[in-house]
């Protein structure tokens, strides 16, 4: 992907967290930008392949690189705890953002659910790697994933180490018994 198209993309994201998804409209985005139309479209087709590039910009950044930075570790359980670390050091405040304009737009939530499904299969074969049974690991991934995403949303807002401590509480619970 090129320079210019990255730009667009993460400053789009910026906008969605900033001033919402009414904001990644053509005319609203291009003013924020102080750019032409013409910028736009010179990357985009139109706004539903923007929107597109844009999902995919996003789950290639925080799912795909992040499961990469991972794999960099040879054990499922060395690969957790790199999870761990990536997430931690990375800005996720776009995660709620996306989340709540997919309840208003379907194809985010579209986007989401194949984002979803693949962060809970990359848990689940970890823990799978690590001897669980695959119903269990399966079951563990969505406890561990759904506590993560639910302790995002509480107020006051905790640490992103606190949101890590405690989602992964449930999961080594099941594995203390298989190491």
């Amino acid at each position: 992907m090129n320079n210019a198209k990255s730009d667009w993309l993460n400053f789009s994201l910026e906008v969605l967290v900033n001033k919402g998804p009414d904001s990644l409209k053509v005319n609203p985005l291009c003013e924020l930008k102080g750019v032409s139309k013409g910028s736009f479209y010179h990357h985009f087709k139109n706004r539903a392949d923007f929107i597109v590039q844009l999902m995919e910009f996003w789950y290639q950044k925080m799912t795909q690189d992040f499961i990469k930075q991972a794999n960099t570790e040879s054990s499922p359980l060395e690969r957790l705890e790199k999870l761990d670390r990536v997430i931690a050091g990375n800005n996720i405040e776009a995660e709620l953002h996306i989340r709540a304009w997919a309840l208003k737009e379907s194809k985010i939530a579209d986007h989401l659910g194949k984002i979803d499904n693949q962060r809970q299969h990359y848990l689940a074969s970890c823990y799978i790697e690590l001897g669980m049974d695959e119903a269990l690991a399966k079951d563990v991934a969505t406890l561990a994933y759904s506590s993560f995403l639910g302790l995002l949303q509480i107020y006051p807002k905790p640490s992103i180490e606190t949101v890590l401590r405690v989602s992964t509480l449930g999961s080594k619970a099941f594995l203390e018994d298989l190491l």
